[in-house]
């Protein structure tokens, strides 16, 4: 039925609304319209990039701190006779497990009871968590009179349920972040402000190494620690217990400026408008981040208490309601097939990561040298020596070791990987989301290729270190710039805003599920050249995948009809003779403009879609 104003106009000018969309728009229909309106004719918000960035710091930098202190872990206390064999894949996979955790129960909240109570949560169980790693001791030592030591504690048991709970809290970032600026940011700027947000990663990779040798650098000049290594041990040992302490602990410092941050930004108009269906809340949050947008604000709302999406009733007869529409939606609709697409995706992109894993000290280390730990006869302890980076000198102290370490990676990775993030800023509007993920998928598939060939066919050669080097960097750029990033972006654009958190939780989890499976293949292959040449040679396969069913993905972008106003910047034409037509050719269909779609026209509701058509 028509509005009493009559037929409707085009609210969102630019473009012809979606098929399934009523152009005789109800009375309500027409103010939800309205209200999504304002945001989406809102200019880029650099308070929204700030809420995102900074907690997307402080969980990232979390994570690879965990990383970046395993060696001076190992060095300080070695993981001989500790309550497992290897310590080290178990502190991982339970970092893993707490992610996955995290990353679906906080999608499920945010869909059932709204982004903003979530929003600041998961980094205040970040804090406490840090603190527990930062705080983890041995206990009370006891010298016994035949010279060994016992003491009353296990730090590892310490460590390990500490990291299972930043697990958790690193792992609820990932939704609630992606979910909240999705929905907040206009839909213009929606991929360039993702991939802004995103493009932390690798800063946080960056600067947890930064830390960590700024750390080492200073604390072992107050010290009075000698680099060449002729110190007293337990000198260098209570340096290198201090770095890694300071290194962890430093990211509480993001952490709560992240949550004041946080404190200043309402709840998403979309979930009022989309799931409560309650207008005028919906309204009053729009115009507290959007005031000069006001004036296109509706006549008139309904009252506050109409939740015509989530009606009042037994709490858990919702909950049941809600679940069985989001398995209708995922095996009875094209579009909830697409979850089923991405989970597949993130997995292989995450086994990947890992199999590659050039980012761990371990990993160059055992690239760059011959381990030292695999022709120890102390095999009951591979980890303590696994992260020199000499092996061949046993001179070499463990300040150079963890110095160069830090140097290696941030000259051979941390470059590849920001600039990688910094090109996706600037072009992820400018080509189909699509295109890109596809194309640094089958780059991916190659250089894993010729790194696999290399280091089967000569590993110790000289020139052979220096290219596995030089192309690890160029890969790490092209993961930025496509699977390790975009990804994270797609797929917070093609669900449903009613299950769009649950959905995106679901598919980071199978990243983390990918890791889990993955590690333990990983440990028990070995370090060394060989091994690592097999594993991507393995990777291959798994990146020809991601690109394969990249394709099967629902478009997020539209080109620019000939007929637009904003069909071409002059930029885009600078290539062009003067007067030649635009659009002629192969490069004029190149350069045709893309127009981001709106998150209703990619993924409209199921009830929106239902009662409209």
């Amino acid at each position: 039925m028509p509005s009493e104003k009559g037929p409707a106009l085009n609210l969102w000018s630019g473009y012809a609304p979606p098929p399934h969309v009523n152009v005789y728009q109800t009375s309500e229909d027409e103010k939800r319209a309205r209200v999504l309106k304002i945001i989406d004719t809102g200019r880029f918000k650099w308070r929204l990039w700030l809420v995102g960035s900074s907690g997307f710091l402080a969980t990232s930098y979390s994570l690879f701190a965990t990383q970046v202190i395993k060696p001076s872990l190992h060095y300080v206390y070695p993981p001989c006779g500790r309550f497992t064999s290897n310590v080290g894949i178990v502190m991982d996979q339970l970092t893993l497990l707490g992610s996955a955790i995290g990353m679906i129960g906080a999608g499920i909240l945010a869909d059932l009871y709204g982004r903003k109570k979530l929003y600041g949560v998961e980094l205040a169980v970040l804090i406490i968590a840090t603190l527990g790693v930062v705080q983890a001791s041995e206990g009370f030592r006891l010298d016994r009179a035949d010279g060994s030591v016992e003491y009353t504690m296990d730090i590892y048991s310490w460590l390990t349920w500490w990291r299972f709970a930043l697990g958790i809290a690193i792992g609820a970032e990932h939704p609630l972040v992606a979910v909240i600026t999705a929905e907040w940011v206009p839909t213009k700027s929606r991929g360039r402000m993702l991939a802004s947000v995103f493009a932390w990663q690798p800063v946080a990779r960056f600067l947890a190494f930064a830390v960590n040798l700024a750390a080492l650098r200073g604390l072992g000049k107050r010290a009075g620690l000698s680099p060449d290594g002729t110190d007293d041990e337990n000198l260098m040992k209570r340096v290198a217990d201090q770095v890694w302490r300071l290194v962890t602990g430093i990211d509480i410092i993001p952490a709560v400026v992240a949550v004041g941050f946080r404190l200043t930004i309402p709840e998403t108009p979309r979930y009022y408008a989309m799931i409560r269906r309650d207008l005028a809340k919906a309204l009053s949050n729009v115009t507290k981040v959007y005031p000069d947008n006001t004036h296109q604000e509706p006549s008139t709302v309904p009252d506050a208490s109409n939740h015509v999406g989530n009606p009042g009733g037994d709490v858990g007869t919702k909950k049941r309601t809600w679940l069985d529409s989001a398995l209708q939606h995922v095996w009875r609709t094209r579009p909830g097939r697409h979850l089923l697409v991405v989970c597949s995706m993130w997995m292989s992109i995450d086994m990947a990561w890992y199999i590659h894993s050039m980012d761990s000290p371990s990993a160059m280390a055992t690239h760059w040298n011959k381990s030292k730990a695999s022709a120890s006869t102390d095999d009951a302890c591979p980890e303590k020596t696994s992260s020199r980076t000499d092996a061949r000198n046993p001179d070499t102290s463990f300040y150079h070791e963890l110095e160069s370490n830090s140097i290696r990676y941030m000259l051979v990775t941390a470059i590849g990987q920001i600039l990688g993030s910094v090109v996706l800023v600037i072009i992820v509007n400018r080509f189909h989301r699509k295109n890109i993920l596809t194309f640094t998928f089958s780059i991916l598939s190659f250089f894993f290729a010729i790194l696999g060939i290399i280091l089967l066919a000569t590993p110790q050669a000289p020139s052979a270190k220096i290219a596995v080097d030089v192309i690890s960097g160029i890969m790490h750029f092209f993961f930025n710039l496509g699977p390790k990033t975009l990804i994270l972006i797609i797929v917070v654009e093609i669900f449903p805003t009613v299950y769009r958190g649950t959905f995106y939780g679901l598919a980071a989890a199978s990243g983390k599920l990918g890791g889990i499976v993955i590690r333990p293949i990983i440990g028990s292959t070995g370090k060394t050249d060989k091994a690592l040449g097999i594993r991507f040679l393995v990777a291959v396969i798994l990146m020809i995948f991601g690109a394969f069913v990249s394709r099967l993905l629902p478009e997020v972008q539209s080109v620019q009809e000939a007929s637009s106003s904003e069909l071409l910047d002059e930029e885009q034409m600078s290539g062009e003779e003067e007067g030649a037509p635009r659009n002629a050719g192969m490069w004029g269909q190149f350069f045709k403009k893309l127009r981001t779609m709106r998150l209703e026209e990619i993924a409209p509701n199921p009830q929106d879609q239902s009662t409209t058509q």
